[in-house]
């Protein structure tokens, strides 16, 4: 409670009465989990010197690498990959991306708007609501370029697929990311790989309306067989 509310002092407190800094509430969320949802910076440095469990899941999956990644906090999201924070580790379903989004206090309306958009998908499309995410593909969708960057830099697996098939570019060819695309691109994203359907990421930037994205796609396709 007190690492999601911001409570340094206290939190600082707990951990010298009780060093079992990896306890967790009944949903599976410890405290560096906590910290990282609320963007608690101070809290994160703190309870990361008492080594805990840096990639502890909840038991829907999520972890504190991809809260930090979803909020968009790259200060917490470097932090953690310095402490060597699994990148490449999957994790929630649809349902509960919705809820994080639209039951975090600082949401935008374009985040509100994102979750109603990923709420009326068909469970057969894109947010199959079994099939895991990295927190590239999450930042992809979320057109977070610096937490994209941040994550390609600590070796994050940019053709990590879904268990449809869905890489991190389909992501940000879906919502219209350029700055995203061109990103992966230029770090080497595969355009040829398909998701179970047999959609290609083109297909995705077509069928959405992507103009300059399809263009983008195309000319690299040109390129790589010239």
């Amino acid at each position: 409670m007190a690492s999601h509310q911001g409570h340094t002092d206290i939190v600082k407190l707990l951990l010298e009465r009780d060093p079992n800094v990896d306890l967790c509430d009944k949903e599976g969320f410890t405290p560096l989990i906590r910290a990282c949802i609320s963007n608690y910076i101070s809290i994160v440095q703190l309870l990361i010197k008492h080594k805990p469990n840096i990639d502890a899941q909840t038991y829907d999956g999520g972890n504190a690498l991809y809260f930090s990644a979803l909020n968009g906090n790259l200060e917490i999201t470097q932090l953690l990959l310095e402490n060597n924070a699994d990148c490449n580790i999957c994790c929630c379903s649809k349902q509960s991306y919705i809820d994080t989004i639209k039951d975090h206090p600082t949401k935008t309306l374009e985040e509100e708007k994102q979750a109603d958009y990923v709420s009326k998908k068909s469970v057969d499309y894109v947010f199959d609501i079994e099939a895991g995410c990295s927190p590239l593909h999450f930042a992809c969708f979320m057109g977070r370029i610096d937490i994209v960057s941040c994550l390609l830099d600590h070796n994050a697996n940019i053709n990590m697929t879904k268990e449809d098939g869905t890489t991190p570019l389909f992501f940000a060819c879906e919502v219209g990311h350029e700055d995203i695309v061109r990103l992966l691109l230029d770090k080497g994203a595969d355009t040829q790989i398909c998701r179970l359907d047999g959609k290609s990421p083109l297909d995705i930037a077509t069928d959405n309306g992507h103009t300059s994205i399809v263009m983008m796609l195309t000319n690299h396709t040109k390129k790589e067989e010239s």
